[in-house]
């Protein structure tokens, strides 16, 4: 037999007991039997009983090997005794080193068998001892030899020396090792109590362990078995743990993009602290099941491609959001998900486009190649689409040639195939990228394009377009505003759509793709794609929310009515400027993230500064100065913020209203400083017409009006300024810069023959009427007066004079109407119309306290510049400054 292999142990060789079980095992059928007590031998007797009768096996330490007192050799018989399990605790090594002897020692629980025939010379050897023995001292060393029980669970394969069979008292009697045993009965202890001394010393012994009160108070430690707790049964998880933790992201996710708004509005650390948090858990949960669990093709792609969209976001972890995007690809590549490989580079694209324009749109070239190779058409309308939106977001708009490159070809296949709104879509967007692109031409083109989309809207349903029809008046009524054509029909068409069709509350809308069959191209796009009730495509666009349309709608109202009804289109510039500002202090009406609710805000503020900006000029036509200084300080606290910091354009319209104020105030030296300054020079000859150049032509006309009169100490600018002026004011687009620029012209002429001069007033008189411009017809008016009639008597002279006044009371400018009441004087004074005259003075009495205090000094004084400048005196004469 090999010695290595543990053999079971054999039965007893007179059939009395069945082979001992296994240790830390049970028996094939039920508990093992149970044992019977044993009969106290009589010399026990005089020791006290401290446990109970019954109990599992005892766990002994034996004695130590600085025992003083050596065994005593006793022949006296005694009756077997059973052999409980012990804890060994293995003696220390004297050569060992000091750390080592540090270590825990290694408990092994063995069986000691105990020899039948040296019973009894142990039994009376510690009897004989115990006798000698003190009595404090029998009871110190009973309490060394007591360790503290401790449950030691260790499966059979794991134990280092298994314990040898166990000896049975011959009480015991068991027929066969199947009999049914009676089951161990937990924390229970035996009748009789073995004393210690019944035991060999060993010379091999551990040392004695110190006495605590614990021990004084358990005088046996014991091997507890521990019953079997009844236990609630665990609930069940759910079999597929994925699904669990993606509605764990969705519910993270939609709690973050509900409190997103609010969060970009109080800017507070603790709502954004929230929110990155909820998003990062969010992400946390997406980023678990990516790593850890395995999923099928489809759904580990459309996971990744909606985890990569909200990195993009929400993030700015670049090598995170390249290597999800790649893997995400190639495994869509592998697996011919042609719809999420479609989207996921759509989506790479407008991430790199973050960090350079270029090579993003660079990046589109192959997805729209292969698209085509493959016709596509779908895929090749998004990606074009997507291709001519990045381009309009370049600042400067230098790829304004590439985005119109694109509509083309989308005009040009969608009319082959049949898509009549995405034929429309893309004529608009034509239209609107015409109108940003500063050109001669610019505007013709724009309204080329228009009429194109419009040739089609009415064979579309406005179901079929969605907001594109309101995109075509916006841009419609913006072309008629840069060429001064405002039209009223555009704006009640536009207003109409504002009332009744005012679009979604988040601003999406989807434009049908007719021709479309569906299919799984586009069964999974991330939100480009959405289907139609009938399974064909349609493609997903973003513009104005519902409530920014409408303040959309409220300015270009205002500012298509101000040339004909200066009050109805001022009462369209407040009511806007209210509902700009309420928005500004209130969240967002729908559920997004914070950095789209920051882009949202951005645009609403931008909208505000155009109201507040305008508010300041119209306050200055009507020499409202308290309300212009207001709107003027407004703007400068907002220029130290975002978006208008660092913002030129900003910086230019501030100093712009400034200037005007300064000078609507008679602060004529401080408004000549500020359109002086270098961000007001024109630009060289056949540059193009943009905003900058508009304000820097209004800014040199004021110049030029402030400085005409001869006694100016800076006459001698008005040539220069005018020859500048004059090239890029030549073919202007805009027919109100183009009639102030013919009356400065007539002004400012030093041709003396009188012919000429009546030409060019008569030119600009018969411009500003075809415009129905109240103010450039009072300007012209009273200076064809001043100019021609001041000193001659008749009824063309009375007819010129009169009809200065009744346009300047139509104007309510109060300066004008002043200017206009002191030519009345001058001329019905030299007609002998003295009754009519007093009239005429007394009412520029009572507008003379309206205007500025320098105004009137100019004006007493009969110089100083502006407009032309008219002061009357008691007398009745007038002196043109």
């Amino acid at each position: 037999m090999d010695p290595r292999y543990q053999w079971p142990p054999p039965g007893y060789a007179n059939g009395q007991y069945a082979p001992p079980p296994q240790p830390n095992s049970y028996q094939a059928n039920g508990y093992p039997v149970q044992y019977q007590q044993q009969p106290m031998h009589p010399q026990y007797q005089q020791y006290p009983q401290s446990q109970p009768s019954q109990g599992p096996p005892r766990v002994m330490v034996p004695p130590r090997p600085s025992q003083q007192y050596p065994p005593a050799q006793n022949g006296m018989g005694a009756p077997p005794r059973q052999v409980q399990p012990q804890v060994v605790i293995p003696a220390r090594n004297q050569n060992m080193s000091p750390m080592a002897q540090m270590q825990n020692p290694r408990i092994r629980q063995v069986q000691v068998p105990a020899q039948r025939n040296s019973q009894m010379q142990r039994s009376a050897s510690d009897a004989a001892r115990r006798d000698t023995m003190p009595a404090q001292h029998r009871q110190a060393q009973a309490q060394a030899q007591t360790p503290t029980p401790k449950t030691v669970h260790r499966s059979q394969s794991f134990q280092e020396n298994p314990p040898r069979p166990q000896q049975r008292t011959p009480q015991q009697t068991v027929s066969n090792q199947t009999q049914h045993r009676t089951p161990l009965q937990p924390q229970s202890t035996p009748n009789q109590r073995t004393p210690s001394s019944q035991h060999p010393p060993n010379q091999h012994q551990s040392p004695r362990l110190p006495q605590t009160p614990s021990s004084q108070s358990r005088s046996h430690p014991q091997v507890v078995i521990k019953s079997k707790q009844q236990q609630s049964p665990p609930k069940s998880l759910p079999t597929d743990l994925t699904v669990l933790l993606l509605h764990a992201a969705d519910e993270y996710i939609n709690a973050a993009h509900a409190m997103g708004s609010i969060a970009a509005l109080a800017q507070k650390n603790a709502d954004l602290a929230q929110y990155h948090k909820l998003m990062s858990t969010g992400l946390g949960c997406m980023e678990a099941i990516l790593r850890r669990y395995n999923q099928g093709p489809r759904d580990e792609a459309k996971l990744r491609l909606r985890y990569a969209s909200l990195l993009v976001e929400e993030t700015e972890n670049d090598i995170e959001i390249e290597e999800v995007l790649s893997k995400g690809i190639a495994l869509c590549s592998r697996n011919r998900l042609l719809d999420l490989k479609y989207s996921m580079q759509h989506l790479q694209a407008r991430f790199q486009f973050k960090s350079n324009h270029r090579a993003a749109l660079k990046s589109l070239d192959g997805p729209i190649q292969e698209a085509e190779t493959f016709q596509h058409v779908v895929w090749v309308y998004a990606f074009r689409f997507l291709k001519v939106s990045l381009a309009l977001q370049v600042p400067g708009r230098p790829e304004s040639a590439s985005a119109l490159q694109q509509l083309h070809a989308i005009v040009h296949q969608s009319e082959k195939r049949g898509d009549r709104a995405i034929f429309v879509t893309a004529s608009a967007l034509e239209a609107m990228i015409h109108l940003r692109t500063p050109g001669l031409d610019h505007l013709e083109q724009a309204q080329r394009a228009i009429a194109s989309a419009r040739s089609y809207q009415l064979q579309a349903s406005t179901k079929e377009l969605g907001q594109v029809a309101a995109l075509i008046d916006c841009v419609d009524i913006a072309c008629s505003l840069q060429q001064g054509k405002p039209d009223r029909q555009k704006m009640e068409a536009m207003q109409q759509k504002a009332d009744k069709e005012p679009g979604p509350d988040n601003g999406v809308f989807s434009v049908l793709i007719e021709k479309s069959f569906g299919g799984n191209l586009t069964l999974y796009t991330g939100g480009i794609f959405t289907k139609a009730q009938d399974g064909r495509d349609e493609l997903v666009f973003s513009w104005l929310p519902r409530n920014d349309f409408k303040m959309l709608a409220y300015y270009l109202s205002g500012m298509t009515t101000i040339a004909h009804d200066a009050s109805r289109g001022v009462t369209y510039i407040k009511e806007g400027y209210k509902v700009t500002q309420q928005s500004l202090h209130h969240q967002t009406p729908f559920p997004t993230s914070i950095s789209t609710s920051i882009r949202h805000r951005t645009w609403v503020a931008t909208l505000h500064w155009q109201f507040v900006f305008t508010l300041g000029l119209l306050a200055c036509r009507s020499e409202e100065l308290p309300l212009a200084k207001d709107s003027l300080m407004t703007l400068r606290k907002r220029l130290n913020h975002a978006p208008f910091k660092n913002g030129s354009i900003f910086a230019l319209m501030l100093s712009y209203l400034s200037g005007v104020i300064d000078q609507s105030k008679g602060s004529f030296d401080t408004a000549l400083a500020t359109y002086a300054q270098d961000q007001f020079t024109l630009p060289n000859s056949g540059s193009h017409a943009d905003f900058k150049t508009d304000i820097a032509i209004l800014a040199t006309m004021n110049r030029i009006l402030v400085v005409r009169n001869p006694a100016h100490p800076e006459h001698y600018l008005m040539g220069v300024l005018f020859s500048q002026l004059e090239p890029v004011c030549a073919n202007h687009p805009n027919r109100f810069i183009e009639v102030a620029f013919s009356l400065v012209r007539a002004i400012t002429t030093t041709d003396n023959s009188i012919n000429r001069h009546k030409t060019l007033i008569h030119n600009a008189l018969s411009a500003a009427q075809k415009l129905n411009s109240h103010q450039l017809m009072t300007m012209c008016l009273c200076y064809m007066s001043s100019r021609f009639f001041a000193d001659t008597v008749g009824e063309q002279t009375l007819k010129s004079v009169r009809a200065a006044r009744s346009i300047a009371k139509q104007n309510k400018s109060v300066l004008w109407i002043a200017v206009a009441y002191g030519l009345c004087i001058n001329t019905l004074y030299r007609n002998g119309m003295l009754d009519q005259a007093r009239e005429c003075q007394q009412s520029l009495r009572e507008v003379w306290n309206k205007l500025p205090l320098a105004m009137q000094a100019g004006m007493q004084n009969g110089g100083g510049g502006g407009a032309g400048f008219v002061g009357g005196s008691g007398s009745g004469d007038v002196m043109m400054g």
